[in-house]
């Protein structure tokens, strides 16, 4: 055999080799490929898992949070209510206190109207037998005995007025002077009753016991309640009077410093 011959035998098999390990190769590429596919296409499947996950938690998230938002929202409300009861509660019991204080206060005049009639009747039984002037004299002791009754509200308030301490501010008008002024403008009204007179004094006598301590809730309700009972008599007097006019001057100074609202 030639070794032209030789040669060309050895390269058919060395192409004939080339070609098998082309072919092994090209089967083992194929299929890494798919291998390949496959671990990409299980990857894109985890991450589809992983995204519809994570749209779950967020569409939960946007639950939780709108539940929380609904319940300050409740609780919001709830808060409102509960001030709108306290508030209505403090009104209650200040209607309570003020309808306390105006039974007392009717419990006292109609005590006085009760111990003018008893003086009325005993005066009378006393000068049964006297003249028509004897009787006309005893009308005019009726009215003396009303006056003495107001002289004496008025001496009590007075005093109550003289035991509030002095004001330490020396350029703002003293609780005691607008009280005294406030007191001396009720006494001189000639549009109100005894009584309306006796009912007002009281008041100021009130107030003057809450510039004592001013602080104090339950003087500050009864002040409250005093400045209400003065506003509604003065508020049944006409317009032009001296009372009213003093009152809408004194009564606003009065709350100011006695800290009333």
């Amino acid at each position: 055999m030639s070794n032209e011959e030789a040669l060309a035998r050895l390269k058919q098999k060395c192409e004939a080799k080339i070609r098998e390990l082309r072919q092994k190769h090209k089967l083992e590429i194929a299929a890494k490929d798919k291998e390949i596919q496959d671990y990409l296409q299980e990857i894109a499947a985890k991450d589809k898992e992983i995204q519809d996950y994570l749209q779950a938690v967020a569409a939960k998230d946007k639950e939780i949070q709108d539940c929380r938002q609904a319940i300050d929202a409740k609780n919001s409300k709830i808060q409102d209510c509960r001030q709108a009861i306290a508030v209505k509660d403090s009104k209650i019991q200040d209607y309570r206190e003020q309808i306390a204080y105006l039974r007392k206060l009717s419990m006292a005049s109609a005590e006085r109207v009760i111990y003018n009639n008893i003086e009325v009747n005993t005066t009378s039984e006393s000068k049964s037998m006297t003249d028509s002037s004897s009787k006309n004299i005893n009308v005019g002791g009726n009215v003396t005995g009303s006056t003495l009754n107001i002289g004496e509200i008025s001496g009590t308030v007075t005093n109550a007025i003289g035991q509030l301490p002095a004001s330490l501010q020396s350029d703002q008008p003293e609780i005691k002077e607008l009280l005294t002024e406030l007191q001396s403008a009720i006494e001189a009204d000639t549009n109100l009753s005894d009584d309306d007179k006796a009912e007002a004094l009281e008041q100021v006598k009130t107030l003057a016991e809450v510039g004592q301590n001013p602080q104090e809730s339950t003087m500050q309700k009864a002040g409250k309640t005093a400045m209400k009972i003065l506003k509604g008599t003065i508020a049944s007097l006409p317009s032009a009077a001296t009372l009213v006019e003093a009152c809408s001057k004194l009564l606003p100074a009065i709350a100011s410093l006695l800290l009333l609202p």
